[in-house]
């Protein structure tokens, strides 16, 4: 994971055999990254579907904590507590993320 200005937090996301790499403002939510990427998939936007389910890699400690949707949703579903939503997530430091499945299903 490379550095970022101050402001800036890096943002690896893995999907099956892609890894990109991008950069976003310090405190945004990974909806950010939408117009950058077509790696992350959202649908509701409201913790409903789950279809933005990602696993953390590293950097757990630098995204924000479980919206009481999100928790109720990643309850309900037996989720990993590595597992996370990213329409409900801000990020403020660098992570690593890992989403399950091929970008073309």
């Amino acid at each position: 994971m490379s550095d970022a200005p101050r402001n800036e937090v890096v943002v690896d996301i893995e999907r099956a055999l892609t890894i990109e790499q991008h950069t976003m403002r310090a405190g945004l939510g990974l909806m950010a990254l939408q117009r950058k990427t077509e790696l992350i998939e959202y649908d509701c936007k409201e913790a409903d579907c789950g279809i933005c389910l990602f696993r953390v890699i590293s950097g757990q400690e630098n995204l924000s904590p479980p919206t009481v949707r999100e928790a109720d949703f990643l309850k309900a579903m037996r989720c990993d507590g590595d597992e996370r939503l990213a329409c409900q997530c801000r990020v403020f430091g660098n992570i690593q993320i890992r989403i399950e499945g091929d970008p073309d299903d």
